[in-house]
């Protein structure tokens, strides 16, 4: 089990660390006038809270900051 746990976080970092951008504030408001795409920091933050997984491997709990509540969470497959 745990290589598992290790094997979550490290996918999920490489996730955050995919979506990480540093701008200064004008060039993110170009981009969101511009991009039909959703911000970095909502790409990488908000698909994970809806992954079981990520529980899993941060031990995230309600009152946690990326806590979702599990009946709001998005189930595709």
């Amino acid at each position: 089990m745990w290589k598992s746990i290790r094997r979550l976080k490290a996918f999920f970092e490489s996730w955050a660390t995919i979506w990480r951008l540093k701008v200064t504030p004008e060039f993110e408001q170009l981009l969101l006038a511009r991009d039909t795409h959703a911000p970095y920091k909502l790409r990488a933050n908000v698909q994970i809270q809806n992954l079981d997984a990520f529980y899993e491997a941060f031990d995230v709990h309600e009152g946690d900051g990326m806590y979702l509540e599990p009946e709001k969470r998005v189930t595709v497959w």
